[in-house]
């Protein structure tokens, strides 16, 4: 024999082998027209007609009956029941179907946690009739449960979330919803009372606020806890006007408790108050339990848990979300600077005037003139100029009093708002920083070298040289 005709018997051996190990373990095919046997049905019946459901099982007995269209337990919870686990119940009576049939006769129930049920579960509909089951061990597979039907001596599996239905307590019968539900993209007002027991209030500026830049350029201001008004921090925004968005019931902890303490809400660690155009709700916090809080919502009678980094906002700081600038108004608002420093006055204006469009139904232009000391000045430079006086961030709250004796000062002439005149102060407040008065209330301080900044821009101003970022 040729080795060519050897190698060729051991190619066709080796496949014959391949093709008949394809057959041993590739599942057979059923045969055509062949039809998967039917799961038994265990529980037929229209769901809406059910009027009543039972569980009685070790850990205690639950009722359920509808009144007035609404299914309510007996005895009552606070709040309302989710309609879908309701349904998911009650389908687990109406529509149960048996995943296979286990023992057609069986002689030790006990095997199958049947001889003392788990579980007895009764439904009885409008007309009276009833339909009992009974919920046994769960399987070695775990994902079925073993199940008899009254009447029927057959021992069934029913999937695990059939099973696990006839386990609910009433607490997983009930709504998690919180109400009413908050619009977070039309928040009105915020008011959190936090860990350290601070304040941070925020309302939606006016029309007339929005218009004006020296209230920061978002559309909320801070109103606590500063005297002034402050923009809110448009990076904060979210933190503050959203935070309690996460807020979610994770769990019910209590309904009408006698005493608030154990919860930590007789004195609560915080507090928050949220408003759209519409509702609002007020929520109040209270001690930890492991990995989440005690709340609730003023008044309602229970006490929920959520997760406690839901929370987080109420370890927010004030200063945190504030706007920084001292004062930023837009140059549109201006019409005069005056800026005192080492003993000398400084007056910069704008002055506009309107010119009237050369064709009917095209808008009027407004031309601005700029000058310095009564110099006309470059309207490049001035708004430079300009951004630099600006520019002055704070960056701490002061922690003593100082009195208003500046070493600069720069005054606003603006043409709108409610305030007219604002003057704002920088005054020696250590080594290191400067007080900063706005209108002669003092909050906050700033570094000595963002001012020294801005007279530097002067000083290249007022000589004319091209003022420097």
């Amino acid at each position: 024999m040729s080795r060519r005709v050897w190698t060729l018997g051991i190619v066709v051996v080796v496949l014959a082998a391949i093709i008949g190990a394809y057959f041993i373990i590739s599942p057979r095919k059923p045969a055509p027209g062949a039809a998967t046997p039917p799961k038994p049905p265990l529980s037929q019946g229209d769901k809406d007609k059910i009027v009543k459901i039972v569980l009685d099982r070790a850990e205690g007995t639950l009722t359920l009956q509808k009144k007035n269209g609404a299914w309510v337990t007996d005895p009552p919870v606070a709040g309302p029941l989710d309609t879908s686990s309701t349904d998911d119940l009650l389908y687990s009576f109406s529509a149960l179907m048996a995943e296979r049939t286990i023992d057609e006769n069986p002689a030790d129930l006990a095997k199958y946690g049947l001889k003392s049920p788990q579980v007895t579960g009764t439904a009885t509909w409008e007309d009276g009739t009833t339909h009992t089951l009974y919920l046994g061990n769960k399987t070695d597979a775990g994902s079925t449960y073993y199940l008899q039907v009254k009447g029927d001596p057959k021992v069934y599996t029913v999937w695990m979330n059939n099973g696990q239905h006839y386990h609910w307590t009433a607490n997983d019968l009930r709504s998690k919803t919180i109400t009413p539900a908050l619009n977070y993209d039309e928040i009105t007002y915020v008011k959190f009372l936090l860990h350290d027991r601070s304040v941070i209030e925020v309302k939606q500026k006016t029309t007339d606020e929005a218009k004006s830049s020296q209230f920061g350029f978002g559309q909320y201001l801070v109103t606590q806890p500063y005297r002034m008004p402050r923009g809110l921090d448009s990076e904060q925004q979210d933190k503050v006007i959203k935070g309690t968005q996460s807020v979610t019931i994770a769990d019910f902890a209590a309904d009408n408790p006698k005493d608030l303490a154990p919860y930590g809400l007789a004195r609560p660690s915080g507090e928050a108050i949220v408003r759209d155009k519409s509702n609002a709700i007020d929520f109040i916090f209270g001690s930890q339990k492991g990995a989440q809080t005690y709340f609730m919502i003023k008044g309602e009678p229970s006490v929920y848990l959520t997760d406690t980094s839901s929370v987080s906002f109420l370890d927010l700081k004030p200063f945190s979300v504030i706007d920084k600038f001292a004062f930023i108004p837009n140059i549109d608002d201006v019409d005069r600077l005056d800026i005192s420093a080492a003993g000398t006055n400084h007056v910069f204006t704008i002055t506009r005037t309107t010119k009237k469009a050369d064709k009917a139904g095209d808008p009027d232009q407004v031309v601005a003139s700029y000058t310095m000391d009564g110099k006309t000045a470059d309207e490049d430079n001035f708004k430079k100029f300009y951004q630099a006086v600006i520019d002055q961030q704070v960056e701490g709250v002061v922690s003593r009093t100082v009195a208003d004796k500046p070493d600069v000062s720069v005054t606003y002439t603006l043409n709108k708002g409610a305030s007219r005149t604002v003057r704002v102060d920088y005054v020696p407040y250590d080594r290191d920083f400067d007080a900063v008065f706005v209108s002669g209330v003092n909050e906050f301080a700033l570094t000595k070298g963002q001012v020294s900044g801005m007279l530097s821009r002067m000083d290249m101003f007022l000589k004319g040289e091209k003022v420097t970022d």
